[in-house]
């Protein structure tokens, strides 16, 4: 796979801004540990939390390392890839639970063929799917921020082959389409409505038209209600479509 700058650009070149402002209007304020068994990955999620805003709290390279650090700086967010060497993610988020009820977790997972449904993480991404698919990134810092679910495309459709679907969405809510939900990046990235159209290259006039309709399925009259709405329906409702 030949993945080209701009791609790279459109999938993590805005991940911390999208993480702040997801934040900023949620009024969540993140405390981090990472575990991952490679050194490697420890640092790629340094930086791509934004770990230079002083929100890291460190970072484990086994699942009993991680139980017992996150028994002395009590974080919020744990964030975890599936090349532990002691553990699974199931059994660390389980008891990761029973230390802290109320921590959020995030499974980022690059053996798809091994996930079953034992992880009850409420986030769980492929890491396949960080570049493939540019709303993944977005889509995950803000169900991090609003404390909702989101299952990424692969993930997603890894459910479906094991016939393990998740949880059915909200009961009166609408599943938005691929391009409102681009729609809604481009709302939460702050961009106008000629620069959402040059991104997605369509005309401004047909910008326009999609938001008044995206406006219009969430009962919301200007882009920071739709963004506030979006938040409390949930991006397991709003981000099931690849």
């Amino acid at each position: 796979m030949i993945i080209p700058p701009d791609q790279l650009e459109k999938a993590l070149g805005k991940f911390q801004g999208r993480f702040l402002l997801a934040c900023l209007s949620s009024g969540f304020e993140p405390t981090v540990v990472y575990a991952a068994g490679s050194q490697f990955q420890l640092a790629n999620l340094y930086r791509g939390m934004g770990a230079n805003r002083g929100d890291c709290l460190g970072a484990c390279t086994t699942g009993a390392a991680t139980l017992e650090h996150l028994c002395r700086v009590k974080p919020n967010l744990l964030l975890m890839c599936d090349d532990l060497p002691d553990m699974t993610l199931g059994s660390l988020v389980d008891q990761a639970r029973k230390l802290q009820p109320a921590i959020r977790t995030i499974a980022i997972l690059s053996r798809i063929d091994k996930f079953y449904d034992d992880i009850i993480s409420p986030i769980i991404v492929a890491d396949q799917d960080l570049l493939v698919h540019a709303e993944t990134v977005t889509l995950m810092t803000m169900a991090v921020a609003t404390n909702t679910s989101y299952h990424s495309p692969t993930i997603f459709g890894r459910f479906n082959e094991l016939s393990q679907k998740p949880a059915a969405p909200i009961e009166g809510t609408n599943l938005l389409t691929r391009r409102e939900r681009q729609l809604l990046e481009a709302y939460a990235l702050g961009l106008s409505n000629q620069e959402t159209a040059k991104q997605l290259c369509l005309s401004p006039r047909t910008v326009q038209t999609y938001s008044s309709e995206l406006l219009q399925k969430l009962g919301a009259n200007n882009r920071q209600k739709a963004l506030l709405q979006a938040m409390r329906l949930g991006f397991k409702a709003l981000g099931r479509l690849a």
